[in-house]
């Protein structure tokens, strides 16, 4: 049954290329294709090399000074922005406001196993945009500080671990958003407005990207000295990027804390939320499916 749900969700993330909302039938297989290679065009070509130049001004001089995880500092925090813009919203429509959470909840399907597929299209979602971003911040790495196995470990682990928190955060907010619209008379208020400040966030670090990635550089040791006695754990984190043992196994744990903790979050609070909305459903018993979803 898991993976006839996870199949389902796999599908309503790609449904846009297959099917016509707006004319209400499938879209011709050429024009389906064309969706997709423009699509990936616009994610690796477009974003992810605008991030692979963005790496390559910051990784030279960074590794240069020795500050090889501060430069991953810097991409996980863009990883962490951009991961987080594109999930959270997904995470809000398709987890807790789906059209079919009353059907689904009302089959005979363990919740449990109705809450770890759309999670995973969370998951997916917020990869394809962390990736995006971490992706090319390896590979750049790997070619102007040539690192060693631990270097390289490190790195890809590192891009693992922020796919992972960027799940967190997006299911987390998204959960608040949720929250929060169950007591809006206007559902999407409240989707708007965090829209806005994304937004805003966003084109604030496009217009500025190129002054503050100057500054960044000019000033990184000092920055770096700053970091370190005021913000260790970004220093931890990085550091897990550039290969560091220690702050690997830190990282590691804290992220699987953290996601356990998320995941008992959602799991108590995912029934109650995705039938707010709908006070005409019939709702199952409430024991019953917290035992099915624990």
């Amino acid at each position: 049954m898991l993976k006839i749900l996870l199949k389902k969700q796999l599908y309503e993330l790609n449904s846009s290329f297959f099917y016509d909302r707006k004319k209400g039938k499938a879209r011709a297989k050429s024009t389906s294709i064309l969706f997709i290679v423009l699509y990936a065009l616009l994610m690796i070509v477009v974003i992810g090399g605008m991030f692979a130049a963005m790496s390559f001004m910051l990784c030279k001089p960074f590794v240069g000074l020795g500050l090889d995880w501060l430069y991953f500092d810097m991409m996980t925090l863009m990883a962490l922005f951009l991961g987080v813009f594109g999930g959270v919203f997904n995470t809000y429509s398709s987890l807790y406001k789906a059209k079919d959470n009353d059907l689904m909840l009302s089959l005979p399907v363990p919740t449990k196993y109705i809450l770890l597929s759309r999670l995973m299209g969370v998951y997916l979602m917020g990869l394809m945009f962390s990736a995006v971003v971490m992706l090319p911040a390896i590979i750049v790495y790997f070619i102007v500080a040539k690192p060693a196995f631990a270097g390289v470990f490190g790195s890809i682990l590192l891009t693992i671990l922020v796919s992972v928190f960027v799940f967190i955060l997006s299911c987390l907010l998204g959960w608040v958003v949720a929250r929060v619209s169950v007591h809006l008379k206007s559902k999407s208020l409240i989707v708007v407005i965090i829209s806005l400040v994304f937004f805003g966030l966003y084109y604030f670090v496009c217009f500025n990207a190129y002054d503050l990635i100057e500054q960044l550089v000019l000033n990184a040791v000092t920055v770096g000295e700053k970091l370190m006695s005021s913000a260790y754990v970004l220093y931890i984190i990085g550091d897990c990027g550039a290969g560091g043992w220690l702050s690997m196994l830190y990282t590691t744990l804290a992220v699987a804390v953290l996601f356990i903790l998320t995941y008992r979050i959602l799991a108590r609070s995912f029934i109650k939320i995705a039938t707010t909305s709908d006070l005409s459903l019939i709702h199952i018993s409430e024991p019953t499916r917290h035992a099915q979803i624990s």
